[in-house]
């Protein structure tokens, strides 16, 4: 079973792609000092913690530099543990970050509590990131994507840096304009999203949640106290390199709408929009995420 374990550990380390991961973040008092991370007193305290709950529990490990790979298939009372749909966990010593796939809501609290013990943590919580792209994961919370500036402050033409080719004008009454306006969008979707490659992810979702307002209080809707709810789903091979192509495609307008290019900085592809509390019945729809 070890082997066997361990060649399955192998197996999802070279094939991690084929898998839905989750992202969770541990956390703990600010005062409180890191304390140094020991591998081998982390395993022992994981299995110790998992054993206290439950025997019929099979937990492997395998490590590749400072990360560690934890196979666990879980098992009950009755039954034996399920070799065939293990829990797969992803952990990167002296960080507070996990990456986890395969896991049953019922395990979700025994291995949650087993990691905030092994790795001296106070809390943990899932993040509203998820992908199949575990090392893109990695780069949004290690912030090691290419980090474009924050916001957009436009520059005079003269002052920008002309893509050559745009200099190439057959009739400057005809394609200056078109000239201008394809500069513009390229230094914003540069300033946006940064000159290197995006972080790979496959969908972004928005829960949409607003009340319906009128002012005259007359019609069937006038007394509707729940609000009105809908998801908007975006997905794509690579959603981000998608977006940050859409105004040089001339598919929407430059800058691109924050809710789309703030992804990979809030570390979220998971959204919930709601309007701001406090707002009059009939003031205008704010709304934050």
């Amino acid at each position: 079973m070890t082997n066997a374990a361990a060649l399955d550990i192998t197996y999802n380390h070279a094939n991690s792609n084929k898998k839905n991961w989750n992202v969770y973040q541990m956390s703990k008092p600010l005062e409180q000092d890191l304390d140094l991370f020991d591998m081998s007193d982390f395993k022992i305290q994981f299995k110790k913690s998992i054993y206290a709950v439950s025997k019929n529990v099979t937990i492997h490990f395998k490590e590749y530099g400072e990360e560690i790979w934890i196979r666990i298939a879980w098992g009950t009372h009755h039954a034996k543990p399920n070799q065939y749909k293990a829990t797969f966990v992803v952990y990167h010593a002296q960080t507070p970050y996990v990456f986890i796939t395969n896991l049953m809501k019922s395990c979700q609290p025994v291995l949650c509590q087993a990691l905030v013990l092994a790795a001296k943590y106070g809390q943990i919580q899932e993040l509203e990131l998820k992908s199949r792209s575990l090392d893109s994961l990695k780069d949004i919370v290690f912030k090691r994507f290419n980090q474009p500036f924050q916001s957009y402050h436009p520059k005079p033409l003269q002052e920008r840096n002309v893509d050559p080719g745009l200099n190439k004008i057959v009739d400057p009454r005809v394609t200056y304009e078109n000239m201008r306006e394809k500069e513009r969008v390229q230094h914003i979707t540069r300033e946006t999203f940064g000159d290197g490659p995006q972080p790979k992810l496959e969908f972004a979702s928005y829960k949409l949640e607003t009340m319906f307002r009128v002012e005259n209080k007359i019609g069937v809707l006038a007394d509707r106290t729940e609000p009105f709810r809908c998801v908007v789903k975006f997905s794509s091979p690579h959603l981000l390199e998608a977006i940050k192509s859409l105004a040089p495609a001339g598919l929407a307008e430059a800058p691109v709408s924050n809710l789309l290019t703030c992804i990979p900085h809030k570390a979220r592809n998971i959204f919930k929009i709601t309007e701001r509390k406090g707002l009059h019945p009939a003031s205008s729809q704010a709304t934050h995420v």
